[in-house]
């Protein structure tokens, strides 16, 4: 490991992240002090680890939207001697969780190259197995202890709003179906209408938020993350990155990496992670 130590607006670390987790810890601290450039590269190393893990420089420039260079300059400047150096905790993070990880990308990888024509049991193939990989990472890196947080949340809440736009209104208006089966006195924030302002109006200091929103995150989502915190509400966020705005207003953050496929990402580890919450919920009761 290298003995270079990483620059941070609040001084030297002690020693370089020895973890995924850690280096996302020191990435979303210093995103205010990297460069336009480096902050793609910062976004793109959050929100993509399997695909840091498995695959070269320059394809991983080529999907950040930067040269291979800027790649070594991210590392350089968080105390790597180089990004293969940095490169390493991604790959170490699924040699700790053994699977089949690298056998399903390399499946992906080899329907994606191909013979140039897509066939639907091709997409069927493809849609399939990054999903399941997408639920199994899902299942590695959701923790317990915030899970429990977020379900204790909602346990503790006297009415829960469920906000959700765009890509992920069907997440939002599937938990809202879910507990109101179970009895749970929620309401739908969809802005449909133009009503977002009086479908949040009713939030108070007893009253849990859950925000499901993902790049690119809602004007709406946003707004009722905002009014949630004037009012003293609790903010369950789901959301796809550590550098979601909205991190720092949540209470308890549960960070999604959802399926990526042929330019289309899917919503399976999002629902499944709203299910569990609305089915431990009820056990709750």
């Amino acid at each position: 490991m290298s003995s270079a130590m990483p620059h941070t607006s609040t001084g030297v670390r002690a020693r370089l992240p020895r973890t995924v987790e850690e280096l996302h810890t020191l990435i979303v601290a210093e995103q205010p002090n990297l460069s336009a450039r480096l902050k793609l590269v910062a976004i793109y190393l959050v929100e993509h680890p399997q695909q840091i893990a498995f695959n070269t420089l320059a394809e991983i420039a080529e999907k950040a939207g930067v040269h291979a260079s800027t790649l070594v300059r991210f590392a350089n400047y968080f105390g790597f001697d180089g990004f293969s150096e940095l490169q390493r905790l991604y790959k170490n993070q699924i040699i700790d969780h053994p699977s089949n990880y690298r056998e399903r990308i390399s499946q992906l990888k080899k329907a994606a190259g191909g013979n140039g024509e897509v066939s639907p049991a091709l997409l069927l193939h493809d849609f399939a197995e990054g999903n399941i990989l997408a639920l199994g990472l899902l299942q590695q890196q959701i923790k317990p202890e915030v899970l429990n947080s977020a379900v204790q949340l909602l346990t503790q809440a006297n009415e829960v709003f469920i906000c959700g736009v765009r890509r992920m209104f069907p997440a939002a208006v599937y938990m809202n179906y879910a507990l109101s089966q179970m009895d749970v006195r929620c309401h739908l924030i969809d802005g449909q209408g133009a009503m977002a302002p009086e479908q949040m109006k009713w939030i108070t200091a007893e009253s849990v938020l859950v925000a499901i929103t993902f790049n690119p995150y809602g004007q709406t989502t946003t707004e009722a993350v905002q009014f949630a915190r004037e009012k003293g509400a609790k903010v369950v966020l789901i959301t796809d990155s550590e550098l979601c705005p909205h991190t720092q207003h949540a209470d308890a953050v549960l960070i999604v990496r959802e399926a990526d496929v042929r330019g289309f990402r899917s919503l399976n580890s999002t629902l499944c992670l709203v299910q569990t919450l609305c089915v431990a919920l009820g056990y709750q009761g």
